[in-house]
């Protein structure tokens, strides 16, 4: 009983642990040291369980394929935006009210266009990068498989051609004597 006691103690000072944790407002070694932990034990055990990241606390740069997806949703926005923009020119038929922004508009998308080109042309490089990097290894793999096989095969005619020879050749058979 005693035993179940001490875990729940264990168990509410991870608790308040987590709670400390996530704020951020300490630092984990401080944490760590009043809990009589190492900081790699807390650390371990926020990845484990899941704790919610330490504010100011870099997630992970996101992939490529996030970037891509995240600059393609910023480009439709700014559609929109235009979209918006040109239907309002056209319901009010004053031009010169919406002028300066939609040029600034343009020249941004534009630029987000562009940017978004280099982005995507580099996504393909780096696939085809890629694929020629696995086919060589492929290739390579196939080259030691085939090694390994002649290897094997040349093993196993010794051992074939050895073995009939031990066989009538009386001087290495260990019943007899010479």
């Amino acid at each position: 009983m005693r035993r179940s006691g001490n875990s729940r103690a264990q168990g509410a000072a991870w608790v308040a642990a987590r709670r400390r944790y996530e704020s951020g407002n300490e630092p984990v070694s401080a944490l760590a040291a009043e809990m009589g932990v190492s900081r790699q034990a807390i650390t371990a055990r926020a990845r484990s369980e899941g704790w919610a990241p330490r504010p100011g606390h870099r997630s992970r740069t996101p992939s490529t394929r996030q970037t891509i997806a995240r600059l393609k949703g910023l480009l439709q926005d700014c559609l929109k935006g235009l979209d918006v923009t040109s239907g309002e020119i056209a319901g009010t038929g004053d031009r010169t009210a919406f002028v300066m922004p939609c040029e600034r508009d343009i020249r941004a998308m534009n630029t987000l266009v562009r940017t978004l080109e280099k982005v995507l042309e580099l996504e393909r490089k780096d696939r085809s990068q890629r694929s020629r990097e696995r086919k060589q290894f492929r290739q390579f793999t196939d080259a030691e498989r085939e090694a390994l096989a002649d290897k094997l095969d040349g093993l196993r005619r010794q051992l074939c051609d050895t073995k009939p020879a031990q066989r009538t050749d009386p001087s290495r058979d260990p019943g007899t004597e010479p």
